[in-house]
């Protein structure tokens, strides 16, 4: 009954039958939420609001569910029947920059589950190291070297991540559990703390925050100042602060931009490591987006679109780069910029693609300008040449020196490379390695510019008929999303967040792709490839088009089905036989010049007629 003041809490006492409340409760991780009302005299409802010091509860119900009575964001009573869920208690963080999360899990439910932490929108996973004992967890979170699921410790890239525990040998993620707060300890959030020190930078700040009222998540603070943040902010630097910075003297720098600051890989990576083999005397600077993976030690880095990057961008004696710059980029007397770029083209690209679907007029009428950017545009071969002067109006040179990036097929200390990836990423012995590098589809599309996992190899059954002694390297496309099922189980490894896909070609036996350009690289090695083109009429007569008859010139049969692909795999002595003459006459095409020299050339005439040129004395 009523006690003391007006606005005093009032004391009601319910009580139901658990029986009653999970009758027909649906199994699995699906959850039920009950509405909890008080009917008063009038016969209006009224909401259930809880004292302050109200604790939450859990009550077990059959094997696996649980009846949790706790309350809302605004203090209402809620009920639930749910799936036993992990209940983070306590949150810490280590001397070292270690984030330590502690909470509660019902004993019987802890078996033989792992701890998953996964990317809101990417969708890739990390597994974590859990220690279970009394009905207790404990998670650590290295957030500058989460463990892979496959391959090495890498740090926590912007955006949110999440955590659930999932059955150690479930095949994909759709029975996860999800990691909640107590109720009581929401006004704990967010707790923001320092990452532990890294090579060559600045220790990074974190937080623990929370959505949907107590799903927590971890996020790394945005790479760029308060100053820096923003299209004004970006535009002032650009107009302004790029302008002014053109105007002080050059300095002896290298600037290297890879994959939009993605990766240290690829052919500005190969000039990277030529020039400080050569022992040229200029500072090395990386552009790194949103502190991604390793950088070289020797090499200062700085975050794209940060002030320090536009100066560099503005002063550095050298630019390398393999992707565009940005249109409001102008190079100033004595720079010398050089665009790598980065595949052969296959599929069409450029003004080639007007009065397709897949054109962009606006993109199209900034290529002369982007391309009046460079001093020259490095090209793979012939072919690449005719195509991309034409394609990107490249009034300049083209220089026809090989891919700086594919000298690795050639170089005398592969093999010991291979062994060292081989142990980097934990490939179990006397396996053969396939590695699958598919390009991503225009119109399997999520939000912004993502683009869906589209998987149509049966990963089960190929497991099944290869994993005994095979395995399989799955590697996305940078711009596709989504996560490999079956990955962490021994057959399927997700080396998609690996830092240079060259390592991979180095270990892999065998590639799938379909119309990447990764195909024209991996020629170089000589080993057997199969293509994966289940959607090759859509792709060239509806999506992008191609440039040549794909289907009479693929160094490699053509497969429409996971099954067919299976087979290929189980037999591809004798599908390399019966290539051998196709896949010579296609290297014959596509990879001369190909005899592990054109990192050289590339650096050779990068430095001619500047203070660095060999034999040059004013340095």
């Amino acid at each position: 009954g009523p006690s003391g003041s007006a606005d005093a809490f009032r004391r009601y006492r319910a009580v139901f039958s658990l029986d009653r409340l999970a009758a027909n409760d649906p199994s699995g991780i699906k959850s039920r939420p009950f509405k909890v009302a008080l009917k008063g005299a009038d016969g209006q409802d009224r909401e259930a609001l809880l004292a302050e010091d109200f604790t939450t509860g859990r009550h077990g119900l059959a094997p696996g569910r649980e009846l949790s009575v706790h309350r809302d964001e605004r203090g209402r009573l809620m009920l639930a029947t749910r799936p036993v869920r992990p209940i983070v208690d306590a949150m810490t963080v280590t001397a070292a920059g270690e984030l330590v999360i502690e909470g509660t899990y019902p004993g019987e439910e802890t078996a033989k589950k792992k701890v998953v932490l996964r990317h809101g929108v990417r969708l890739e996973e990390k597994e974590l190291p859990v220690e279970i004992a009394d009905g207790r967890f404990t998670v650590r979170i290295e957030p500058e070297a989460a463990p892979q699921v496959s391959g090495p410790e890498l740090p926590l890239c912007p955006g949110r991540w999440y955590l659930f525990f999932r059955d150690v040998d479930a095949w994909d993620k759709s029975r996860d559990i999800p990691v909640t707060l107590r109720p009581e300890q929401v006004g704990e959030l967010p707790l923001r703390f320092t990452g532990p020190q890294r090579a060559g930078g600045q220790p990074r700040a974190f937080t623990v925050d929370r959505r949907e009222f107590d799903r927590i998540f971890i996020e790394p603070e945005r790479m760029l100042g308060p100053d820096e943040h923003g299209a004004y902010r970006q535009r002032i630097l650009r107009e302004e602060y790029f302008q002014q910075q053109r105007e002080l003297p050059l300095r002896d720098a290298v600037l290297y931009l890879s994959l939009g600051g993605k990766q240290f890989s690829d052919s500005p990576r190969s000039v990277h490591e030529e020039l400080v083999r050569r022992g040229v005397p200029v500072e090395h600077i990386w552009i790194q987006d949103s502190g991604l993976p390793e950088m070289p030690p020797e090499a200062r880095v700085v975050g794209w679109g940060s002030r320090e990057c536009y100066e560099a961008l503005a002063r550095s004696r050298y630019v390398v780069v393999n992707t565009a710059i940005g249109d409001w980029f102008v190079t100033r007397p004595g720079q010398k910029v050089v665009q790598t770029w980065h595949g052969t083209p296959l599929k069409k690209i450029g003004a080639d693609l007007l009065g397709s679907p897949k054109s962009n007029p606006a993109y199209i009428a900034s290529l002369p300008h982007s391309y009046r950017q460079f001093d020259f545009v490095v090209s793979p071969n012939a072919y690449t040449t005719e195509i991309m002067s034409r394609a990107y109006y490249i009034e300049g040179g083209m220089f026809e020196s090989g891919y700086p990036r594919n000298d690795v097929f050639y170089a005398p200390d592969r093999e010991e490379r291979a062994a060292r990836v081989r142990e980097r990423l934990g490939l179990p012995e006397g396996k053969k390695v396939v590695l699958y590098a598919p390009t991503w589809r225009e119109d399997q599309r999520h939000a912004s510019k993502l683009y869906k996992l589209d998987l149509r190899i049966d990963l089960a059954a190929a497991q099944a008929e290869l994993g005994d002694d095979h395995v399989l390297l799955f590697r996305k496309h940078p711009k596709v999303h989504g996560s490999v099922p079956g990955a962490g189980r021994g057959f399927v490894w997700d080396v998609t967040r690996y830092p240079d896909i060259a390592d991979l070609y180095l270990v892999a036996d065998v590639l799938i792709t379909d119309y990447s350009s990764a195909l024209f690289d991996f020629a170089h090695s000589d080993k057997p490839m199969l293509f994966f083109t289940y959607d090759l009429e859509h792709y060239r007569d509806t999506l992008r088009g191609l440039y040549f008859d794909f289907t009479t010139r693929a160094p490699g049969p053509l497969l429409k089905t996971s099954e067919e692909l299976v087979k290929a795999l189980r037999d591809v002595d004798a599908v390399e036989a019966e290539y051998r003459e196709k896949y010579a006459q296609f290297k014959r095409d596509f990879c001369e010049p190909g005899d592990g020299l054109a990192t050289a050339r590339v650096v050779d005439r990068m430095l001619a007629g500047g203070p660095h040129a060999a034999g040059s004395t004013d340095g």
